[in-house]
């Protein structure tokens, strides 16, 4: 198993958009620290599960806005999720999306959205002919 931990400015709102504007569940997260802050949570959608920890003592204050350059997180939906409906939710709560809801060449059915620190996701899901 691979599990991606992006650094955060701040892992409450980060928690917020991926299961306000995302559809994601919290896994779970760690108890707040001592001003009252969550440091370091998982937040999931299908099988797929995404760490999210803060940016201290891991990125610099200089480098935050190179944060996830040159990454994709992609995220495959098992077919007891509807992307349609995700990306209808999405649409509805306002997520930066990148790339719309399309089928790619590929058989799949995707879309790309930039979560609140700037990464990069791809949402996909197999076509009805292709699903795995």
């Amino acid at each position: 198993m691979l599990s991606a931990i992006l650094a955060c400015t701040n892992v409450s709102e980060a928690i917020a958009y991926y299961t306000e504007k995302l559809g994601f569940e919290v896994a779970w997260q760690m108890p707040p620290n001592e001003r009252g802050e969550t440091e370091f949570a998982g937040v999931k959608l299908g099988d797929a599960e995404i760490m999210l920890g803060v940016t201290e003592g891991y990125v610099s204050a200089d480098d935050l806005s190179k944060r996830g350059t040159g990454i994709q997180l992609y995220v495959h939906l098992p077919p007891t999720l509807s992307i349609d409906d995700l990306y209808a939710r999405a649409q509805a709560n306002g997520a930066n999306i990148t790339r719309a809801l399309e089928t790619r060449d590929w058989g799949e059915r995707a879309f790309n959205v930039k979560d609140v620190d700037g990464y990069s996701l791809m949402i996909a899901q197999a076509t009805p002919s292709k699903a795995v």
